[in-house]
């Protein structure tokens, strides 16, 4: 049995990183609409080269703070 954060399954460090790259491609696509959004593209970047906890942890939380539209 998984453990439960909030209510929900934990997730598994790799479902984690399949769930930031596939995220990244929107994250990417928006940047390049926006035209030279660069802060979009280099969190795209992390999102997807995203390999270690930290690294995960770091993309997912500044991942967060774009969706609210907040400078990480």
């Amino acid at each position: 049995m998984m453990r439960e954060i909030n209510g929900k399954p934990a997730e598994s460090f790799g479902q984690r990183c399949h769930n930031l790259n596939i995220a990244a491609v929107g994250v990417r696509e928006r940047a390049v609409m926006r035209g030279y959004d660069l802060d979009g593209w280099r969190l795209a970047r992390l999102m997807r080269d995203a390999s270690t906890d930290a690294q995960v942890n770091v993309a997912e939380r500044k991942f967060g703070a774009w969706l609210q539209g907040k400078p990480a």
